[in-house]
Protein backbone atom coordinates (compact mmCIF):
# COMPACT_ATOMS: atom_id res chain seq x y z
CA UNK A 1 0.00 0.00 0.00
CA UNK A 2 2.59 2.27 1.08
CA UNK A 3 5.31 1.38 -2.17
CA UNK A 4 1.58 2.05 -4.20
CA UNK A 5 0.91 5.46 -2.60
CA UNK A 6 4.70 6.90 -2.91
CA UNK A 7 4.75 5.73 -6.75
CA UNK A 8 1.58 7.78 -7.00
CA UNK A 9 3.16 10.59 -6.00
CA UNK A 10 6.07 10.16 -8.21
CA UNK A 11 3.87 10.36 -11.26
CA UNK A 12 2.49 13.30 -9.33
CA UNK A 13 4.68 14.81 -8.95
CA UNK A 14 6.54 15.21 -12.90
CA UNK A 15 3.58 17.83 -13.79
CA UNK A 16 4.55 21.01 -13.77
CA UNK A 17 3.97 24.16 -15.60
CA UNK A 18 6.62 23.68 -17.96
CA UNK A 19 5.66 19.98 -18.50
CA UNK A 20 1.75 19.88 -17.93
CA UNK A 21 1.50 16.85 -20.15
CA UNK A 22 3.01 13.49 -19.87
CA UNK A 23 2.70 9.69 -22.08
CA UNK A 24 2.87 6.50 -20.35
CA UNK A 25 5.84 6.15 -21.93
CA UNK A 26 7.11 9.05 -20.89
CA UNK A 27 6.77 8.23 -17.26
CA UNK A 28 8.03 5.16 -17.62
CA UNK A 29 11.36 5.96 -18.63
CA UNK A 30 11.51 9.00 -16.72
CA UNK A 31 10.89 6.86 -13.39
CA UNK A 32 12.20 3.57 -14.34
CA UNK A 33 9.29 1.29 -14.10
CA UNK A 34 7.74 -1.34 -16.07
CA UNK A 35 4.90 -0.02 -18.37
CA UNK A 36 2.48 -2.41 -17.59
CA UNK A 37 2.70 -1.15 -13.79
CA UNK A 38 2.76 2.48 -14.95
CA UNK A 39 -0.40 2.47 -17.36
CA UNK A 40 -2.31 0.49 -14.28
CA UNK A 41 -1.34 3.34 -11.88
CA UNK A 42 -2.17 6.20 -14.22
CA UNK A 43 -5.70 4.79 -15.08
CA UNK A 44 -5.98 4.39 -11.65
CA UNK A 45 -5.37 7.83 -10.93
CA UNK A 46 -7.87 8.87 -14.10
CA UNK A 47 -10.43 7.23 -12.46
CA UNK A 48 -9.91 8.73 -8.97
CA UNK A 49 -9.53 12.20 -10.97
CA UNK A 50 -5.92 12.94 -9.80
CA UNK A 51 -5.18 12.83 -14.05
CA UNK A 52 -7.17 13.24 -16.90
CA UNK A 53 -6.84 12.11 -20.28
CA UNK A 54 -6.74 14.54 -23.34
CA UNK A 55 -8.03 13.55 -26.92
CA UNK A 56 -4.35 12.54 -28.10
CA UNK A 57 -3.97 10.30 -25.65
CA UNK A 58 -1.46 12.02 -23.12
CA UNK A 59 -2.10 12.60 -19.04
CA UNK A 60 -2.48 15.98 -17.35
CA UNK A 61 -3.66 16.70 -13.80
CA UNK A 62 -7.33 16.00 -12.99
CA UNK A 63 -9.98 18.08 -11.45
CA UNK A 64 -9.02 16.11 -7.92
CA UNK A 65 -5.57 17.71 -7.68
CA UNK A 66 -6.93 20.90 -8.68
CA UNK A 67 -9.42 20.73 -5.29
CA UNK A 68 -7.03 19.54 -3.22
CA UNK A 69 -4.37 22.29 -4.33
CA UNK A 70 -7.58 24.65 -3.14
CA UNK A 71 -8.72 23.03 -0.44
CA UNK A 72 -4.63 23.21 1.01
CA UNK A 73 -4.13 26.77 0.74
CA UNK A 74 -7.97 27.50 1.71
CA UNK A 75 -7.34 25.88 5.04
CA UNK A 76 -3.86 26.95 5.34
CA UNK A 77 -3.13 28.80 9.09
CA UNK A 78 -0.38 30.46 7.32
CA UNK A 79 -1.26 31.19 3.76
CA UNK A 80 -4.03 34.18 4.50
CA UNK A 81 -2.12 36.22 6.75
CA UNK A 82 1.26 35.65 4.82
CA UNK A 83 -0.48 37.43 1.96
CA UNK A 84 -2.08 40.28 3.52
CA UNK A 85 2.16 40.98 4.76
CA UNK A 86 2.91 39.88 0.95
CA UNK A 87 0.88 42.19 -0.30
CA UNK A 88 1.73 45.28 2.07
CA UNK A 89 5.49 44.67 0.96
CA UNK A 90 4.36 44.65 -2.37
CA UNK A 91 2.93 47.83 -2.85
CA UNK A 92 5.25 49.65 -0.26
CA UNK A 93 8.38 48.07 -2.28
CA UNK A 94 7.50 46.93 -6.02
CA UNK A 95 9.43 43.71 -5.41
CA UNK A 96 7.74 40.30 -5.55
CA UNK A 97 7.06 38.64 -2.67
CA UNK A 98 6.61 34.75 -1.76
CA UNK A 99 6.18 32.27 0.48
CA UNK A 100 7.82 28.79 0.82
CA UNK A 101 7.86 25.95 3.00
CA UNK A 102 10.50 22.79 2.23
CA UNK A 103 10.25 19.33 0.99
CA UNK A 104 13.75 16.88 1.53
CA UNK A 105 16.54 19.07 -0.73
CA UNK A 106 14.35 21.24 -2.06
CA UNK A 107 12.00 24.75 -1.71
CA UNK A 108 7.86 24.53 -2.20
CA UNK A 109 6.59 27.64 -3.25
CA UNK A 110 3.38 27.83 -1.70
CA UNK A 111 2.26 32.01 -2.15
CA UNK A 112 3.02 34.60 -4.96
CA UNK A 113 2.79 38.35 -5.28
CA UNK A 114 4.20 39.92 -7.91
CA UNK A 115 4.52 44.07 -8.49
CA UNK A 116 1.98 45.01 -11.79
CA UNK A 117 5.36 45.94 -13.50
CA UNK A 118 8.72 45.04 -13.27
CA UNK A 119 10.76 41.70 -13.44
CA UNK A 120 8.59 38.80 -13.44
CA UNK A 121 10.31 35.81 -11.33
CA UNK A 122 9.44 33.01 -13.45
CA UNK A 123 10.96 30.09 -11.21
CA UNK A 124 9.42 31.07 -7.95
CA UNK A 125 6.02 30.57 -9.21
CA UNK A 126 3.56 29.03 -6.86
CA UNK A 127 4.04 24.57 -6.79
CA UNK A 128 7.34 25.51 -8.06
CA UNK A 129 10.34 23.55 -6.31
CA UNK A 130 13.34 24.58 -6.62
CA UNK A 131 16.93 23.35 -4.98
CA UNK A 132 17.39 24.60 -1.27
CA UNK A 133 20.80 25.30 -0.91
CA UNK A 134 20.26 27.69 -4.30
CA UNK A 135 17.57 30.20 -2.93
CA UNK A 136 17.78 32.10 0.38
CA UNK A 137 14.05 30.82 1.25
CA UNK A 138 15.54 27.12 1.21
CA UNK A 139 18.59 28.34 3.04
CA UNK A 140 16.63 29.95 6.03
CA UNK A 141 15.10 26.22 6.32
CA UNK A 142 18.07 24.38 5.99
CA UNK A 143 19.69 26.53 8.38
CA UNK A 144 17.22 25.61 11.14
CA UNK A 145 17.61 21.90 10.86
CA UNK A 146 19.19 19.73 13.62
CA UNK A 147 22.59 19.64 13.04
CA UNK A 148 24.09 16.98 10.86
CA UNK A 149 20.58 16.85 9.53
CA UNK A 150 21.26 19.19 6.26
CA UNK A 151 23.57 16.71 4.24
CA UNK A 152 20.82 13.61 5.33
CA UNK A 153 18.01 15.54 3.53
CA UNK A 154 19.78 15.18 0.32
CA UNK A 155 19.84 11.66 0.94
CA UNK A 156 23.49 11.31 -0.56
CA UNK A 157 23.00 13.27 -3.74
CA UNK A 158 25.68 16.06 -4.33
CA UNK A 159 24.41 20.02 -4.43
CA UNK A 160 23.28 20.91 -7.63
CA UNK A 161 24.53 24.19 -9.15
CA UNK A 162 21.64 26.12 -10.79
CA UNK A 163 23.94 29.22 -11.88
CA UNK A 164 27.81 29.09 -11.18
CA UNK A 165 27.70 31.13 -8.14
CA UNK A 166 24.98 28.69 -6.96
CA UNK A 167 26.83 27.03 -3.39
CA UNK A 168 28.34 23.62 -4.65
CA UNK A 169 30.25 21.93 -1.58
CA UNK A 170 29.45 21.01 2.17
CA UNK A 171 31.82 23.19 3.86
CA UNK A 172 30.50 26.39 2.17
CA UNK A 173 27.01 25.35 2.67
CA UNK A 174 28.08 25.03 6.64
CA UNK A 175 29.16 28.03 6.96
CA UNK A 176 26.50 29.99 5.01
CA UNK A 177 24.05 28.48 7.13
CA UNK A 178 25.93 29.53 10.82
CA UNK A 179 25.58 32.97 9.06
CA UNK A 180 22.32 32.65 8.43
CA UNK A 181 21.57 31.61 11.87
CA UNK A 182 23.62 34.54 13.22
CA UNK A 183 21.71 37.49 11.24
CA UNK A 184 18.56 36.33 11.04
CA UNK A 185 18.03 36.34 7.87
CA UNK A 186 19.55 34.74 4.54
CA UNK A 187 21.01 36.38 1.12
CA UNK A 188 21.42 34.98 -2.23
CA UNK A 189 23.09 36.22 -4.99
CA UNK A 190 22.53 35.50 -8.80
CA UNK A 191 22.61 31.40 -7.14
CA UNK A 192 19.12 31.04 -8.95
CA UNK A 193 18.94 33.18 -11.74
CA UNK A 194 21.81 35.71 -13.39
CA UNK A 195 20.83 38.88 -12.38
CA UNK A 196 18.46 38.34 -9.54
CA UNK A 197 18.94 38.41 -5.78
CA UNK A 198 16.61 37.45 -2.94
CA UNK A 199 16.38 37.54 0.98
CA UNK A 200 14.49 35.48 3.14
CA UNK A 201 13.38 35.32 6.74
CA UNK A 202 12.16 32.37 9.02
CA UNK A 203 8.46 32.12 9.95
CA UNK A 204 7.72 29.94 13.31
CA UNK A 205 4.40 27.59 13.78
CA UNK A 206 2.40 27.54 17.03
CA UNK A 207 5.25 25.20 18.23
CA UNK A 208 8.21 27.09 17.92
CA UNK A 209 9.57 24.99 14.86
CA UNK A 210 10.43 27.19 11.41
CA UNK A 211 8.51 25.59 9.00
CA UNK A 212 7.69 28.15 5.87
CA UNK A 213 9.74 31.05 4.63
CA UNK A 214 9.03 34.61 3.55
CA UNK A 215 11.49 35.99 0.56
CA UNK A 216 11.72 39.11 -1.56
CA UNK A 217 13.29 38.94 -5.13
CA UNK A 218 15.16 41.52 -6.59
CA UNK A 219 17.51 42.68 -9.42
CA UNK A 220 21.04 42.24 -8.61
CA UNK A 221 22.28 46.29 -9.17
CA UNK A 222 19.66 47.24 -6.36
CA UNK A 223 21.93 44.99 -3.86
CA UNK A 224 24.50 47.61 -2.41
CA UNK A 225 21.90 50.05 -2.02
CA UNK A 226 18.43 48.13 -1.24
CA UNK A 227 19.61 44.99 0.62
CA UNK A 228 19.34 46.41 4.25
CA UNK A 229 16.11 47.58 3.48
CA UNK A 230 14.98 44.83 1.70
CA UNK A 231 16.37 42.60 4.52
CA UNK A 232 14.76 44.39 7.68
CA UNK A 233 11.25 44.58 5.55
CA UNK A 234 11.29 40.81 5.34
CA UNK A 235 12.39 40.18 8.85
CA UNK A 236 9.75 42.54 10.13
CA UNK A 237 6.95 41.31 8.32
CA UNK A 238 8.14 37.21 9.04
CA UNK A 239 8.11 37.93 12.91
CA UNK A 240 4.57 38.97 12.74
CA UNK A 241 3.75 36.09 11.25
CA UNK A 242 5.75 33.65 13.74
CA UNK A 243 4.09 32.85 16.39
CA UNK A 244 4.42 35.02 19.61
CA UNK A 245 6.09 32.28 21.89
CA UNK A 246 8.16 31.12 18.78
CA UNK A 247 12.09 31.79 18.78
CA UNK A 248 13.41 34.11 16.75
CA UNK A 249 17.49 33.82 15.81
CA UNK A 250 19.38 36.67 16.19
CA UNK A 251 17.93 40.15 18.02
CA UNK A 252 16.05 40.49 14.61
CA UNK A 253 17.33 43.11 13.62
CA UNK A 254 20.00 44.18 11.04
CA UNK A 255 23.74 44.49 11.95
Amino acid sequence: MIDGLERAVRVLDLFSSDVPEWTVSDVCRELNLPKTTTWEYMQAMTGLGLLRRTARGRYRLGWRAFQLGLRARMTSEISGPARVEMSRLVEKYAETVQLASRYCSEVVYLEKISPRTGVQVNLTRVGERLAAHCTAAGKVLLAHLRPGDVQNVYAGAGLTRLTERSIGSWAVLETELATVRERGYALEVEETVEGMCSVAAPISNEDGDVTWALSMSFLEYLLPTHVEIYAQAIVDAAQRLSHPKAPSPGDGRLP
